[in-house]
Order: structure tokens, then C-alpha cells, then sequence
């Protein structure tokens, strides 16, 4: 994919972002088979452009997990109602973490929002058509942990389960609400695919999270064995690069190497970055000689004739890619003084990838 196409494809995902509702939210309501990625675009108050995701293959936990187990089914206990309005996570961390996963399955995406919520996506790697994956979602605003704690709350008897102590919705999602134009099917029909399971786990009062297992012939015994082995995670998830202080990034890997892109405020300007550590070719018009410039003491190309970008080569496999709001609105001046500002991690990389 060349930069021209990572930058429209940015755009488009920065224009579906709709407030007050946030990726989070949308998050939320019971996926599809065909979906993509909740956090498609990063959230960020004041940016109005984005970069698009690289899709990428990334290792799995690997701390000991706990002995599956099949739940305990509460056909007349009623989740804890206690309130969620003082429920927060520390939004610079992970939150919670799985400590088992099904063989096979590795993790390749991290989507952070503004307010520190993550949706984090491992998938199987088997060749299926229709693969196994995983997408785990710890929202951390307040609406969105009031939504899933209603779920929990108003769920079907034979869909409370008690997961490590706690009432758990534990649902197949796997029919159709609403069929798409053309679609025959009435609702409720199976989508024609292997099952799946949400389920919205409450691992301590007043947090939830919730998490979708897709694709699998065991899904439901192997969610409720993900639930019960989820974990308090402090990791941190900031990003190796970002402009402006923003937290929000979407990161993975792909059979080149590791990628990360985010967006931020630079002096009243949205600017994107995008640190990797492969080279995106071509950058821009391949038909425009770029201008050697120097930026970060390391060499770097300049190439204005498609709205202005700048790659930094601080390394041999470490790249940084900036460019600004739109078509010939930035200087090579202007896009030197944003990579100059740019944070960098000391140590630049994704300690979670796996080759």
C-alpha cells in the first residue's frame, strides 16, 4: 500500500468518527462476522486527520492460565447492581489482560482512543477462510462502562454466568438483527458461520469490559476460559511515537515489520505520524524526486508535489513518516520543525509484537 493510499484510507476513517459517540461505544453493540476493527480511527479531539492501520500478526500472553472451566449458569441471580458511576480505569495502562488464549491465536492491532479506551485484536494465522479471532475491548469512559454494565444487569437468565465470583453476560451473537438490503434472511437466522461468543465480564465492582470470540467450534467453553483467566494489566499503552502528547494510536504488525500512526496538535495544526520499522514505498508521486532535507540530525526526503511529507530515516529499521492536514498546506520547513517535535520512545518498537 503506498502513501497516497494510507493517507485517503486515513481520511475516510477519520470522517466516520461521529461525537459525542466515540469508537468505544460503538464497540459495544454485538459485532458482525464481516466487521472491521471497532477503532478504525483514532480518536482525538482537535485532529482532523488520521492514519490508517497495517494489518499485522503480534504474540500472545503468556502467563500460566487457570483451569478451563464451563461457568455456573444463574437461571434466577440478578448481576450486581452496584453503580458504575465512579468506575474508571487509569487510562494510561492496558487495564486487563487474558493469561490463556486458544492455540493458534496471536495478537496483531492495538486501537487507543483519546480517553485511553482499547481494542485489542488477535487472530488465527491457520489459512481458514473463516478464521478464528479475537477482539477484546476495556473501555474506560464512564458511558461505556454504564452500557455494558446495563447489559450485565438486564441480560437473560441462561445468559448470566458467574465468571471468578462475579455475574458475567455470557451470549452467542452469532444471528442477524437486522439483515443488510438483498439479505433473504429473517432475523434471528445463524449467519452461516462457525459460533462465536460475547461475552461482557465485570472483574471487579464497577468495571467491565467485554470481549467477542469469533469463528471457533468451542467458543463458548473457550470464552468462559479466557474470562475467568483475564487479569488486572498494568502495562502502559502509549505508543513509541506522538505528536502533540496524544495517547491515541493504532499499532500492529504485518509480514514487513511493525507499525505505528497516530495524530496530534503541533503549533494549532493537525499533523500524522507514522513510525515503523520498514520503509512505506513509494512515499507519494513516485514520478516526484524528493528533496534530501535533515531533520532529528538523521537524513530525511521531502516530497510536497502530493500535499507535503516528510520520512525520517533515524535508523535501518526506523522510520518516521509526517505529513500534514491536507494537499499542499505544508512546508519542508514546517514538517522538519513537527518531526523535531515529535516524542519518541527511547527504545522505539512494540514489546508485545512477535515476528
Amino acid at each position: 500500500m503506498d502513501t497516497e493510499d494510507l493517507i485517503e484510507d486515513a481520511l475516510r476513517l477519520r470522517a466516520d468518527q461521529a461525537p459525542p459517540e466515540g469508537a468505544v461505544l460503538a464497540a459495544l453493540h454485538r459485532p458482525r462476522k464481516s466487521r472491521k476493527p471497532v477503532f478504525l480511527a483514532v480518536a482525538a479531539a482537535t485532529a482532523a486527520v488520521a492514519v490508517a492501520v497495517v494489518a499485522t500478526t503480534i504474540g500472545r500472553p503468556s502467563a500460566g492460565a487457570p483451569p478451563a472451566g464451563p461457568g455456573s449458569v444463574l437461571p434466577t441471580t440478578s448481576p450486581d447492581a452496584s453503580p458504575t458511576t465512579a468506575a474508571s480505569f487509569d487510562p494510561f495502562t492496558l487495564g486487563y489482560s487474558p493469561s490463556w488464549l486458544p492455540d493458534g491465536l496471536t495478537e496483531r492491532n492495538r486501537f487507543v482512543d483519546a480517553t485511553g479506551g482499547v481494542q485489542r485484536v488477535w487472530k488465527h494465522d491457520g489459512g481458514q477462510v473463516v478464521a478464528p479471532s479475537l477482539e477484546l475491548v476495556v473501555p474506560k469512559d464512564a458511558e461505556a462502562q454504564e452500557l455494558l454494565h446495563r447489559q450485565v444487569r438486564d441480560a437473560a437468565a441462561a445468559d448470566q454466568v458467574v465468571i471468578n465470583g462475579r455475574t458475567a453476560l455470557v451470549a452467542d451473537p452469532a444471528t442477524l438483527v437486522t439483515p443488510l438490503p438483498g439479505d433473504t434472511r429473517e432475523p434471528g437466522a445463524p449467519d452461516g458461520t462457525p459460533p462465536d461468543t460475547r461475552v461482557v465480564l465485570n472483574p471487579e465492582p464497577g468495571r467491565y469490559l467485554q470481549f467477542t470470540l469469533s469463528n471457533t467450534a468451542d467458543a463458548r467453553a473457550e470464552a468462559i476460559r479466557i474470562a475467568e483467566s483475564m487479569r488486572p494489566d498494568p502495562t502502559s499503552l502509549r505508543g513509541p511515537v506522538s505528536v502533540g502528547g496524544e495517547v491515541a494510536h493504532q499499532a500492529g504488525v504485518n509480514g514487513l515489520g511493525w507499525h505505528v500512526s497516530t495524530t496530534g496538535v503541533v503549533g494549532g495544526v493537525t499533523y500524522g505520524a507514522n513510525l515503523s520499522s520498514y520503509v512505506d514505498e513509494p512515499i507519494g508521486n513516485p514520478g516526484v524526486a524528493p528533496v534530501a532535507v535533515t531533520a532529528r540530525g538523521a537524513s530525511a526526503e521531502y516530497l510536497g508535489e502530493r500535499g507535503g511529507y516528510l520520512r525520517v530515516d533515524l535508523g535501518p529499521d526506523l522510520h518516521l513518516l509526517v505529513f500534514g492536514p491536507g494537499p499542499g498546506t505544508t512546508s519542508a520547513q514546517d514538517l522538519v520543525a513537527v518531526a523535531e517535535a515529535v516524542v519518541l520512545d527511547p527504545d522505539p518498537g512494540l514489546p508485545w509484537a512477535t515476528p
